[in-house]
């Protein structure tokens, strides 16, 4: 079995869209998230074009997640096949179908990245076997911009929160328990795009990201997690491109 034919396996539908046709509308309330099995399809929030998907990629997945309506409209750029799946059969997905959740994950960063490198600013990005915690003092650098590295970190405790910063410049502060963060450097194999360094005394878990697929079937319970924060963080960068914000 190829990987399309483990992804339709589990569709709650599969429909066929002419080129031009809208799939969901900016708005709607849906159960279902999408996942393009032939085609490209173009995504817009308040008018403005946001990016455009191809075979393979997943979208309406933040609507599920954040549990809000479409944030986005959807319109076939090609004849296009698209698999719908509904919104229960996720957490079936995470538990047993590694590699379906490997290939939703890929998707929702590679499209964060495309909509980062649109907006022209850093947003950051929020994938592991074994993990262990470390303790960083205020000052003490977690990430340095330009470095290699493949691991990933979940951020448990911080006094001051979590300084993001690009070229000495703060773009972003991270304080929420349970933000990942680190994991582009993993998926896209890429070096490290900012600078994190503590503020006060911090607590993180550290995780390895060099295969993601195996790590997903170690912990399966993480998946969830970090859909969901890649979800809501594509979600925002998104309004950032739509002039929202």
């Amino acid at each position: 079995m190829d990987d399309r034919d483990s992804t339709e396996a589990g569709a709650h539908r599969i429909r066929e869209y002419a080129p031009g046709s809208i799939i969901t509308s900016e708005g709607d309330t849906r159960n279902v998230f999408y996942v393009i099995l032939e085609g490209a399809v173009e995504l817009f929030q308040n008018k403005p074009s946001i990016r455009v998907l191809q075979e393979g990629d997943v979208f309406a997945l933040e609507g599920i997640l954040l549990q809000k309506s479409c944030t986005t409209t959807a319109k076939a750029l090609s004849p296009s096949r698209i698999a719908a799946y509904h919104k229960d059969i996720l957490k079936e997905i995470i538990a047993g179908k590694h590699q379906v959740t490997t290939q939703i994950i890929n998707s929702l960063v590679a499209q964060l990245e495309q909509t980062t490198q649109a907006a022209a600013e850093y947003i950051p990005l929020g994938g592991f076997v074994d993990f262990h915690e470390r303790i960083y003092q205020d000052g003490e650098v977690i990430i340095e911009e330009g470095s290699a590295g493949k691991e990933i970190y979940q951020l448990v405790e911080s006094e001051g929160g979590l300084l993001v910063s690009i070229n000495g410049k703060e773009v972003a502060r991270m304080t929420q328990p349970g933000e990942y963060f680190g994991e582009m450097s993993s998926l896209l194999n890429q070096t490290r795009t900012a600078t994190v360094t503590s503020q006060g005394r911090s607590v993180v878990q550290v995780f390895p990201g060099e295969n993601l697929e195996a790590t997903l079937s170690s912990y399966p319970q993480l998946s969830k997690q970090i859909i969901d924060t890649l979800a809501s963080r594509l979600a925002k960068a998104s309004e950032r491109i739509a002039g929202k914000d």
